[in-house]
């Protein structure tokens, strides 16, 4: 590791921002870690989602109810992600991305209930899937990016 002076770590050394109360990279570590878990758990419940859709799709209707109230449970998460991510002065992207999710989350609402009948095309409801894979390739950045070692930026 390179050593910094005194007790930073010098120039291009990892930095595990994971621990502690605040580090000398700044923000709070309690931030990023919460963040972190939150990435993860959406990451958890946008698979159970799909997971859902599949079980309607190849299981019998029945399954829908669970598909479409299953998504109130985590549809806010991104919001509460946004204040950790700044608190914990993560990287830009994913102090954005939360934002991306939650969006993307409001599209889906859209391309079922919306967009079909405004633009009068029901095929534009088969962008839903497609959709879900995005939020799913998000979330995963987010959670693999809030779960890696970064290296603090160069002062100056």
């Amino acid at each position: 590791m390179a050593s910094g002076i005194g007790n930073t770590p010098g120039p291009g050394a990892a930095v595990d921002y994971g621990a502690g109360t605040e580090t000398a990279g700044g923000g709070f570590a309690w931030a990023r870690t919460g963040y972190r878990a939150l990435a993860w758990v959406l990451l958890a419940c946008v698979t159970i989602q799909v997971f859902l859709a599949g079980m309607a799709v190849f299981n019998g209707p029945a399954n829908w109810g669970m598909h479409t109230s299953f998504v109130h449970l985590f549809e806010l998460l991104p919001l509460a992600m946004i204040p950790l991510a700044f608190l914990g002065r993560l990287p830009i992207r994913l102090r954005w991305h939360p934002l991306a999710v939650f969006f993307l989350i409001g599209m889906q609402y859209a391309l079922i209930y919306g967009f079909p009948d405004v633009f009068g095309i029901p095929a534009v409801a088969a962008l839903h899937p497609v959709n879900a894979l995005l939020i799913f390739w998000v979330t995963l950045g987010m959670a693999r990016g809030s779960s890696m070692k970064r290296r603090p930026v160069a002062a100056g």
